[in-house]
């Protein structure tokens, strides 16, 4: 591959001014030097150029919209932001309607704003009105009671809440999550119908971050799928059944197809925990929550083995933990074996401070 990092303004001038005859002043101030620089400059400014347009062209170098047009050529699209959904509960007084279109949000300074897609009217004092966060991604994933502000011509007039959490949120695929299909589209032998196609197609859909095929799984023509999402758990239903819909209208003929998000399997963690000197026990667990959660993410859908001794360093990368004893993992002191189609979550965790 051409490399032009060589290419620089005092090699380019170097070479220009070589090529004059030595009875000229070249020396720097000179007319000729002064003439020649700038174009010098103009040239090693092209070569940097040409060495981004190089980088641009190759899928592992090449970023954003340039991707894209690369993943494109494989019939790959970058999987869209997906909006969370939920349902909002109105107060105010009767006979008070709910457009759709109403905003709402969450409180703080970087608030996630609401939209409601159905229309209510208040009636005994409350309504319940299905709504979407605005704009696509995990942020408009929020916990029950955080939506409490609204906005608009009924701000003052009604309040809102949100009796259970928003879900379904899922980030734009990332330029690293596409170059990884984009890669798999052209390393893998995929024909019709093979484990990889089925595993190609599953991740086409927003909210699959990978999946498995398990062909005759339950007898000749049978196909299963296994998907997980990004945080290494068993995606929405609606994620679930979009992939189903999506496969039962590519997949061969007579091919009985069955999509299912992974199996969770809880770690229940016991431990005994000594602290550093003004650590605040609450922030200690979080952190260790944490840690052991990125441990279980890292592995998930990867390994099938849950190692006793990596949960170990996990709570000793807490900070404020200066030791441990007494760690238990799902009541025993050794790994958890998993299938292939299981990833750990987080179960009960059980800290004592000493």
């Amino acid at each position: 591959m051409a490399q032009f990092e060589s290419e620089t303004f005092e090699r380019i001038l170097e070479r220009m001014l070589a090529r004059l005859p030595d009875d000229i002043d070249k020396r720097q101030g000179s007319v000729v030097y002064d003439l020649l620089a700038p174009a010098a400059a103009e040239l090693a400014q092209a070569y940097i150029e040409m060495d981004n347009v190089l980088n641009l062209g190759f899928a592992d170098t090449t970023y954003g919209e340039y991707l894209d047009r690369r993943a494109a050529e494989q019939g790959l699209t970058r999987k869209s932001a997906v909006k969370s959904i939920g349902r909002l509960t109105f107060s105010g007084p009767e006979g008070t309607v709910i457009p759709v279109g109403t905003r709402v949000s969450t409180e703080g300074e970087t608030p996630v704003y609401f939209v409601t897609t159905t229309e209510g009217t208040i009636v005994g004092g409350t309504v319940k009105v299905d709504a979407e966060a605005e704009v696509g991604g995990i942020n408009g994933n929020v916990d029950a009671g955080k939506i409490t502000v609204v906005l608009g011509d009924l701000s003052g007039v009604v309040t809102v809440t949100n009796a259970e959490p928003f879900t379904g949120g899922i980030n734009e695929e990332t330029d690293e999550e596409l170059l990884e299909r984009y890669k798999e589209k052209v390393t893998r032998p995929i024909t019709s119908g093979n484990k990889y196609q089925y595993e190609a197609w599953a991740k086409e859909i927003a909210g699959v971050a990978d999946a498995r095929c398990y062909p005759v799984w339950n007898g000749p023509g049978t196909v299963k799928v296994v998907v997980v999402n990004s945080e290494k758990r068993s995606p929405s239903a609606q994620v679930i059944q979009a992939v189903a819909d999506y496969i039962e209208s590519v997949r061969p003929v007579n091919a009985d197809v069955t999509v299912v998000g992974v199996t969770e399997v809880p770690i229940d963690i016991s431990v005994t925990v000594t602290l550093s000197t003004g650590a605040d026990p609450s922030a200690v667990e979080t952190n260790i929550r944490e840690n052991i959660t990125e441990y279980f993410k890292k592995i998930g859908f990867v390994e099938t083995i849950v190692r006793y001794t990596a949960i170990g360093n996990a709570i000793l990368d807490a900070n404020g933990v200066i030791d441990y004893s007494n760690l238990t993992v799902n009541g025993s002191v050794a790994n958890v074996i998993l299938n292939d189609d299981e990833v750990p979550i987080l179960g009960s965790v059980s800290i004592t401070v000493q």
